[in-house]
């Protein structure tokens, strides 16, 4: 009986950590989005609020250029409608000072032309499911 707890145990433990996304560098993302187009990803950065939206500026993919990627981030219906702490502090702390530093879980999205965020900014856009940690 107890062996099979312990199976049991471990087998829930591997599925809880597939279940997650791919941990992903922003320079990463931004080189080979088509592979991580619709897949649920990890990324760390730095996550900026204004009135018009919210984006997780990134490294550009052309050498030199001193241009950045913007990838639009919107919370999924769940994480809007049942935030975990972590979510309503993420929130809280985008409200209060514009910039919060974050790991973030959930689908990506990539194209090679712009066609997310306020008048079309932006290439990549994650849609959160979960704030992994605050910075």
């Amino acid at each position: 009986m107890r062996k099979q707890y312990l199976i049991s145990f471990a087998l829930c433990g591997a599925m809880l950590v597939a279940a997650g996304g791919l941990t992903v560098s922003q320079s990463d993302l931004v080189a080979r989005y088509n592979e991580y187009n619709g897949k649920r990803v990890t990324v760390n950065g730095e996550v900026v609020s204004g009135p018009e939206m919210t984006v997780m500026y990134l490294p550009s993919a052309t050498a030199g250029s001193v241009m950045r990627e913007a990838m639009l981030i919107t919370l999924s219906e769940q994480a809007s409608n049942k935030p975990a702490m972590l979510t309503r502090r993420f929130t809280k702390d985008l409200k209060k000072h514009g910039r919060v530093v974050a790991e973030l879980e959930g689908s990506f999205e990539g194209a090679a032309d712009r066609r997310w965020g306020h008048q079309g900014c932006c290439r990549f856009r994650l849609q959160v499911e979960r704030v992994v940690s605050l910075k």
